[in-house]
């Protein structure tokens, strides 16, 4: 007996061209689909580390992509010879054309006020945008290290007089933390969350005399892995 497969088709060339041609269709816009998405998500991952790495409106290096780098944002400077530092009146810097570090750290020098022949003041003005405070363990200013003065803990700031006559600012080779529009300095090395603080730094022993218009690197380290980084100007304010 012979049985007949009755489901069996026969297809002509034709029919066989035109199925041939649906599936070659259809792989050609899968193709294109796939195509597509990769574009696209290879041009928003460029877009974003762009984006990301070159920060505008401020002097912030991008070196490093570390979010506690970028939380920090520089306002505002003043390395002026100049007899008001960032409208702080009395914080006077010599008008000697430099800013005097180790040649006016002597021992008859030591912790004086500018107008008493000791060394300079740099003030920097920056914000905390992050959502949590950070602690400023230290300052570098062209790789030498600033460490926060805990005698200026709650201190009216007082430049007129030098410090072994009453006067309280940083010791050289120390800075003090100043909230805006206040002169009682900070009482810790804590800036909070959202806050803008003026940085006052003493020149020290250890700092070269900068000639007014050289730039300065100036590092904030405040406890990340990559420190904050930003180039000032000497005898500028901005």
């Amino acid at each position: 007996m012979i049985i007949m497969n009755t489901n069996f088709k026969l297809y002509s060339p034709l029919e066989k061209k035109s199925k041939l041609c649906k599936r070659r269709g259809v792989a050609d816009i899968i193709s294109t689909m796939l195509l597509m998405g990769i574009t696209v998500t290879g041009a928003s991952t460029l877009t974003y580390f762009v984006n990301d790495s070159f920060v505008s409106g401020n002097l912030a290096t991008a070196a490093s992509l570390d979010t506690a780098t970028k939380s920090i944002q520089l306002l505002a400077f003043d390395t002026r010879d100049s007899v008001t530092l960032l409208q702080f009146a009395n914080l006077d810097n010599k008008l000697d054309q430099k800013l005097c570090g180790v040649s006016c750290t002597g021992v008859s020098l030591s912790d004086k006020i500018p107008s008493s022949g000791g060394s300079e003041f740099i003030v920097i003005k920056i914000k905390n945008n992050s959502i949590n405070s950070i602690f400023l363990e230290n300052i570098q200013l062209n790789n030498i290290l600033h460490t926060w003065d805990s005698q200026t803990s709650g201190v009216t700031l007082n430049t007129v007089q030098n410090l072994s006559l009453g006067g309280n600012y940083p010791h050289d080779g120390k800075f003090s933390i100043l909230p805006i529009s206040s002169t009682v300095q900070s009482a810790n090395n804590e800036i909070q969350s959202g806050k803008t603080v003026n940085l006052l730094i003493k020149l020290g022993p250890n700092d070269q005399d900068v000639l007014l218009n050289n730039g300065i690197t100036v590092l904030l380290n405040i406890g990340s892995i990559h420190p904050v980084e930003f180039l000032i100007e000497s005898g500028n304010a901005r």
